[in-house]
């Protein structure tokens, strides 16, 4: 693949890959300025499940790995907030676990 080098130009978090997976995800995202990230998978009910991040990280292209082995086949949503002096994002998006 193509490693992307430098500052992305905007905050983005892509689609989770492989989807549907089991029992392992993986969610790429980027950030254009530091910030404090919290990624968080919630079920369908709206209950969190797993808190993956919660800590500031600089700006930059990350991927984070996810492990549902513990839960249960179902769709699933992960929420990526982004939050610093000068802006804050919310992406959602659904993902479905297939065991």
């Amino acid at each position: 693949g193509i490693t992307e080098i430098g500052v992305p130009k905007k905050f983005e978090v892509s689609q989770n890959y492989p989807n549907p997976f089991n029992p392992v995800t993986k969610i790429d995202y980027q950030l254009p300025d530091a910030g404090k990230i919290k990624l968080v998978i919630y079920d369908m009910l709206g209950r969190e499940v797993k808190n993956l991040i919660n800590e500031v990280k600089p700006a930059g292209f990350y991927s984070e790995e996810f492990d549902a082995a513990s839960l249960a086949s179902g769709i699933y949503v992960y929420r990526l907030s982004f939050e610093n002096s000068n802006n804050h994002f919310i992406i959602t998006k659904r993902m479905t676990l297939l065991k």
